[in-house]
């Protein structure tokens, strides 16, 4: 009796630490409203759900940490945290992060007014001589960032720049879709605002990992991101969060 009690505990201890060492920790960063931290320390977003979403199918267990994302980036270089998202692919980073599959496209809009006349096919030259609206400190592209055929007006924040936008300061503004839309919504300016059919450039959202450490999570989620994308499970996803807003 004695050793089958013993063997029921080694077998429970066994599969705990199995649990534990599939979890897995990612960092998410203040970018609503794909991800932020809520009033309560719970972490929220459209995105926040898509992953935990992705990890349940997976059967890994996922601990979400709040960070900065400077930190959330040295933090999972350095294997403290086992990766980050939302998360882009450029060179240097591909020597520190093995990606997944792309989660989500961000495209990069032009919010203009309801009554604006502007159209924008993908060539830059269609802004000629318009205002356009920028958030200070951001990189939109060498080839828009170069650019002089159209004057650049600098703000601080999104919201200043969708004011300005709404009180015809500006001619457009450029901006991640869903956040355009999510703030304004929040400042009440949606009415007064449309976004031109076709984005200035779309990024691939990604969950980066700690470069050579977690392939057996790479080899469970990415089949299932995979599948939710063909399938429209993310977009539904997004759809729902945004129409709640």
């Amino acid at each position: 009796m004695k050793s089958k009690f013993v063997a029921i505990v080694f077998v429970a201890l066994m599969i705990n630490l199995l649990s534990n060492a599939q979890s897995v920790t990612l960092g998410y960063v203040d970018f609503p409203p794909y991800e932020f931290e809520s009033t309560d320390g719970r972490a929220e977003g459209v995105l926040v759900e898509i992953v935990q979403t992705v990890f349940q199918k997976a059967d890994i267990p996922l601990e979400l940490k709040f960070l900065p994302f400077q930190r959330a980036l040295t933090t999972a270089q350095a294997g403290t945290i086992d990766g980050l998202f939302n998360f882009y692919k450029n060179p240097e980073r591909l020597e520190h992060f093995d990606y997944s599959y792309p989660v989500i496209n961000n495209p990069l809009v032009l919010f203009v007014m309801k009554d604006s006349t502007l159209t924008f096919n993908g060539n830059l030259d269609s802004l000629s001589g318009k205002k356009i609206g920028v958030l200070r400190g951001y990189t939109y592209g060498k080839d828009f960032d170069d650019n002089s055929l159209f004057v650049k007006d600098i703000s601080s924040s999104h919201p200043s720049n969708l004011k300005k936008l709404a009180l015809g300061r500006i001619d457009a503004y450029p901006c991640d879709r869903l956040v355009g839309i999510f703030i304004a919504r929040q400042e009440k300016l949606m009415s007064e605002l449309k976004i031109l059919q076709t984005p200035l450039k779309v990024m691939e959202g990604h969950i980066g990992f700690t470069k050579g450490k977690h392939q057996n999570v790479l080899e469970k989620i990415n089949p299932i991101i995979a599948k939710m994308r063909q399938n429209g499970d993310i977009e539904r996803m997004i759809d729902a969060y945004v129409s709640k807003q």
